[in-house]
Formats: structure tokens, C-alpha cells, sequence
């Protein structure tokens, strides 16, 4: 079983590819939902696993715990933002760029900084726990559009306005 920092490096190299595609694409043909879905739920898992985990388990963890959800809620809202544009838009270009000025730095200092702590003050099984928790929820998520699907345009707007507690209610998932 992985442990939840290899997890979470996997989701980084999922979004980065997903990211690279859609900048990569078409202006009239590209379809930026991939992208969309992966990061929204990178983001809505590591608020209910790495979070609290960090919280808990490294010194200064709750302050790093707020920047965590600082980063969260400003890519949720730059991710809505950018729902506004049609891909074709130099606008939507923009907001993609905005999005990975904030994402970039935030993979690099959990890649470099946080996992690395939150793995040395974790047991193995605890950070395998950790890593299943991860997956599950993950999982959970992504059950409904099968095991490579997206939501559909509509679906995504809605989880993105959706505040984040509320969304978890109605998914039956707790931040425990």
C-alpha cells in the first residue's frame, strides 16, 4: 500500500498532465473539464485527509492547515472563475494561468516541505491509513463518472459553487 505522500504526489502528476493537455490543446476544441474535475477534487480530498493530517501531526501544522485552505479557496475560486469563459476565450487563458500561479508553488512546498514532515511523524501504517483514507474518498468522488470520466459541464459548475461543507454533507463523507 502506498503511503499518503506517494498518493499525493500521483494526484500533483495527474493534475500537471491534465493542466499541460488543456494549455496544450486546441483554443476551439479543447474541453477544460479533465483539468476541472481532477484538480476541484485533488483539492475538496487533501481539505478532508492531508489537511487535517498536517494539523495533528507537525509543529505549526494549524498554521500551515490555514494556508492550506487559503490556497483551497482561492483555486476554487479562480476554477470558477475560469467556468465563466468559453475555452476559445483569451480570458480563459488567463484564468488557466491565474490557476497554476497559485497551484505551482502550493505542489512544490507540499512536494518538498509538508508531505516530508508529515511522513517523519508518521508510523508507516499510520501514513498507509492516511494514503487508504486518501483513496477511498477519492474513490468515492470519482465513482459516479466511472474510473477515467468527469462530470459534465453542469455537474462541475454546481460542485464549484457548492461550499465545500455542504458538499460533503450531501456526499455522506466527514472530515474526521
Amino acid at each position: 500500500m502506498p503511503r499518503i505522500s506517494e498518493a499525493v504526489k500521483q494526484d500533483h502528476a495527474h493534475i500537471k498532465t491534465a493542466y499541460r493537455r488543456l494549455r496544450e490543446a486546441d483554443p476551439d476544441t479543447r474541453k477544460p473539464d479533465e483539468f476541472v474535475w481532477a484538480l476541484d477534487r485533488y483539492l475538496m480530498v487533501e481539505d478532508l485527509v492531508v489537511a487535517p493530517a498536517l494539523d495533528h501531526h507537525i509543529a505549526h501544522g494549524g498554521e500551515r492547515h490555514r494556508r492550506l485552505s487559503d490556497d483551497f479557496d482561492s483555486m476554487n475560486e479562480k476554477l470558477r472563475h475560469m467556468q465563466q469563459f468559453s475555452p476559445a476565450e483569451p480570458s480563459f487563458d488567463s484564468s488557466l494561468s491565474a490557476i497554476w500561479i497559485d497551484l505551482e508553488p502550493h505542489i512544490r512546498e507540499e512536494t518538498s516541505g509538508d508531505l516530508n514532515m508529515l511522513e517523519e511523524n508518521l508510523s508507516s501504517s499510520d501514513s498507509e491509513a492516511l494514503a487508504r483514507r486518501y483513496e477511498d474518498i477519492k474513490e468515492l468522488l470519482q465513482r459516479p463518472y466511472g474510473k477515467d470520466g468527469v462530470p459534465d459541464h453542469r455537474t462541475l459548475s454546481a460542485i464549484l459553487e457548492m461550499p465545500r461543507q455542504e458538499l460533503m454533507v450531501k456526499l455522506g463523507i466527514s472530515g474526521e
